[in-house]
């Protein structure tokens, strides 16, 4: 989860996503450093994060976070209520192809 830590609407919305991600069995890296975001997300690249949740102070006023993949193939913008289970589909649907590759390959 990615988001600004000066914004108290922002870090509610990332500390209940990030329980509730947890509870449903997800690995979650918290990011709440006070750095620039493109610092967030270059590390997050570095280290291989394939999901990414962006809370920002913009789309949370709209009720929205966003939801993106390390290759850039999926970036949306999800209601917040739904963040949860859309990140869950989304990191199945990769773990889908990935195993769908695999089994091509046998």
């Amino acid at each position: 989860s990615y988001m600004r830590p000066d914004k108290a609407e922002c870090k509610e919305a990332a500390d209940k996503i990030y329980d509730e991600l947890q509870k449903a069995g997800v690995e979650v890296i918290y990011d709440d450093r006070n750095v620039q975001a493109g610092v967030m997300f270059a590390d997050a690249d570095l280290l291989g994060v394939p999901v990414r949740v962006t809370i920002g102070p913009k789309n949370i006023a709209n009720g929205q976070i966003e939801i993106s993949t390390r290759d850039k193939s999926v970036k949306e913008l999800v209601n917040v209520e739904d963040g949860v289970k859309e990140t869950k589909a989304l990191i199945d649907k990769l773990f889908d192809e990935i195993n769908s590759k695999v089994r091509d390959r046998i």
